[in-house]
Order: structure tokens, then C-alpha cells, then sequence
């Protein structure tokens, strides 16, 4: 950890003795675009504001490029936060909410021009310099809010789901503009949101929180692929979350009983464990295929068209009665009723550690 850009070590913080963040140890390199992923609650909002020095952990330690900052205020540590909110100045134009931190380093009014009209470019604004900010649209506010923070440029910008109050179509343009302005930059940001598709989109690598606890880390694919937890599982993305019992352990497979029947998964447990395993509905196949694990028959109770494939409910035939969520390609169908055999890659059935 000692090389690492950001780091946070055995960080707490309580509120009236009720823990919001537990323990965290998470060490982020220089460039490296973080996102703080969970539900409300989860503590990622409280994580983010003790990196800003905003709020003071409970015990831990911060450090960001080797110098420790645990007890440093926001104004003097090497960061900088866009606001949920953007909190612009209502009263200054854009110019004059972008320049205000670059004033307040001491920059001469000519390179405060220059610093506004190069951020300015960045965010797509160029002629925007004497516009009042209560003329903007949301997606312009939002523009604003970044290029104020590069402009000081520093070390690591914090994002405290900046994304929440745009509508779709504008929030996915903007997680783009955001991921490709990070790689220009090649600053380091930690972002924070609830939004799983959009942690997917923008990340290098996914934190996962819970009840203010670390539940994974990792790329986004490894992440929703290979999910660590049960939470991580059912957070990231729709699963099936499957019990079997191991029967058969041995050259890093187990063999287990399961109200699907028999499957065979990566792994190691002891014969006789409990365990579960996630199967993404997306990985359920129709037809065998290399390396597949059957998973028995199944009749359709419920078929939701959703554009790119139909999502579907079945019951398993013959067992338990395992339900499975899947995903039927739209050239398949899919008709409430209708029996088939369904399968899945081995590969893709991921044996979680709690």
C-alpha cells in the first residue's frame, strides 16, 4: 500500500456510537477512476467525505500521495468535490464560479482567463464565460461543477453522485463525457453513486459497500462475473441465487446437490458444506453447449417483453421447484407455459464466500 496514490487504513467513523463506515482498508493508484458502490446507507457518501476532510473519522488513518491527512481540512489537502447539488454560486456568472478557487490560490486575473477557457473547452462550454448559472440547463450546471473543480487542478476530484439529478439519456451521455475527461486528465477521481449500470460504465475498479463495510473490489467485470458475497451478487445486476450442499470435493471443483440436480462448480468447501452459487439469468442457455452443466427442465410462468431479449420466470420440473429469472434471446420466445431445457457454461456459475 505504501505506493499507492490514495490509501485508507482500518478507517471508522461513528455517528452517536452507530457505525457508518467499519473498518475500511482500500488503497487507490494515481490515475486510477474509483466508484463507491451501494444502496443508501451503505456509508459510501460518508467515505467520500472523510477523503474531502469534511467529516473526521472515529479512528483510521488518510493519506493521499504519501503524506497523511487525516486531520487536514478540505481547503488544505490536494482534493477537490463536485456536490450532488453542484452548489454554484447563484449570483456569480460561469467565468466567475469557475475562477473563484483559482483565486483563492493566489492565480493573477490573465491565468485565471487562460485556466477558465481551457476547462471551459474541456466540458464542451466554450463561450459560456459570461452566462448566469440560473439560465443553465442540469447537464450545463453539471458541466460547470467539474470544470470549477479540475481547474484548481488536484490530485484526486471527488464525485459525490454528481450523475443523480439528470434524466437518463443525459445521464448516459454524461458517464462518457465523465470516463473520457478522466482519461485526458489522468486524474485520479473516486466516484460515488447507487446506480450499478452506471459504476459499470465509468469505473476501473468497483467498491462495493455495505452497512458501511467493503462487501468486493475489483474491475467491473470481475465484479458482476465473479461476484464475492451474496450482496454483491444480488446488487450488481439480477441473479439466481441457488443452495446446494458439496456431495463431492476435489482438482478445485465440488459437486453438489442442488434443487436443479447435480451441478458440478469452481471452488473449494468441504463434502457436507451448505453453500450457494449465483447464476446470472443472462448465462442460462437453451442448448448444450461445451463445458455446460445442465440445469434440467423448466416451465415458463412469466414472460416480460424487454426489447433485447424477453425476461422471463420459470420453475424448475421434477425437483424443488427452484425458481430462475432468465433471459430468453427475442428469436427464442418465450410463451407462459411452454416447457424447455435449460443450461449453463460451468464457468459462469460462481460459488459465493458468504
Amino acid at each position: 500500500m505504501n505506493g499507492s496514490h490514495v490509501m485508507l487504513e482500518g478507517v471508522t467513523k461513528h455517528y452517536a456510537g452507530i457505525p457508518a463506515v467499519c473498518d475500511v482498508n482500500l488503497s487507490i493508484e494515481r490515475g486510477e477512476f474509483v466508484v463507491l458502490l451501494g444502496p443508501s446507507g451503505s456509508g459510501k457518501t460518508t467515505l467520500l467525505s472523510i477523503l474531502g476532510g469534511f467529516v473526521e473519522p472515529t479512528s483510521g488513518r488518510v493519506a493521499i500521495g504519501g503524506n497523511d491527512v487525516t486531520r487536514t481540512p478540505p481547503a488544505r489537502r490536494p482534493t477537490s468535490t463536485v456536490f450532488q447539488d453542484y452548489a454554484l454560486f447563484p449570483h456569480m456568472n460561469v467565468a466567475g464560479n469557475i475562477a473563484f478557487g483559482l483565486e483563492m490560490q493566489g492565480l493573477g486575473r490573465k491565468e485565471r482567463l487562460v485556466r477558465v477557457s481551457d476547462v471551459l473547452a474541456m466540458v464542451g462550454l466554450t463561450g459560456f464565460e459570461r452566462r448566469p448559472v440560473g439560465e443553465l440547463s442540469g447537464g450545463q450546471r453539471q458541466r460547470v461543477a467539474l470544470a470549477r473543480a479540475i481547474a484548481v487542478r488536484p490530485e484526486v476530484l471527488l464525485l459525490d453522485e454528481p450523475l443523480g439529478a439528470l434524466d437518463l439519456n443525459l445521464r448516459r451521455q454524461m458517464q462518457d463525457e465523465l470516463a473520457g475527461l478522466q482519461r485526458s486528465l489522468g486524474t485520479t477521481f473516486v466516484h460515488v453513486t447507487h446506480d450499478q449500470e452506471e459504476g459499470m460504465s465509468i469505473a476501473d475498479r468497483i467498491v462495493v459497500l455495505n452497512n458501511g463495510r467493503v462487501e468486493d473490489c475489483g474491475t467491473p467485470d470481475r465484479v458482476y462475473l465473479e461476484p464475492a458475497t451474496l450482496f454483491a451478487a444480488t446488487f450488481m445486476g439480477e441473479t439466481n441465487i441457488v443452495a446446494g450442499r458439496v456431495e463431492e470435493a476435489g482438482d478445485g471443483y465440488l459437486k453438489l446437490s442442488t434443487p436443479l440436480g447435480g451441478i458440478r462448480v469452481r471452488g473449494s468447501a468441504p463434502p457436507g458444506h451448505d453453500v450457494r452459487v449465483s447464476i446470472r439469468p443472462e448465462h442460462v442457455l437453451f442448448e448444450p453447449a461445451r463445458d455446460t452443466e445442465s440445469l434440467g427442465a423448466v416451465v415458463f410462468t412469466d414472460s416480460v417483453f424487454q426489447g433485447a431479449h424477453y425476461r422471463c420466470r420459470a420453475r424448475s420440473v421434477g425437483h424443488d421447484g427452484q425458481e430462475l429469472l432468465v433471459y430468453v434471446p427475442v428469436e427464442h420466445g418465450a410463451a407462459i407455459g411452454e416447457r424447455a431445457e435449460v443450461h449453463v457454461r460451468r464457468r459462469r456459475i460462481v460459488l459465493l464466500a458468504k
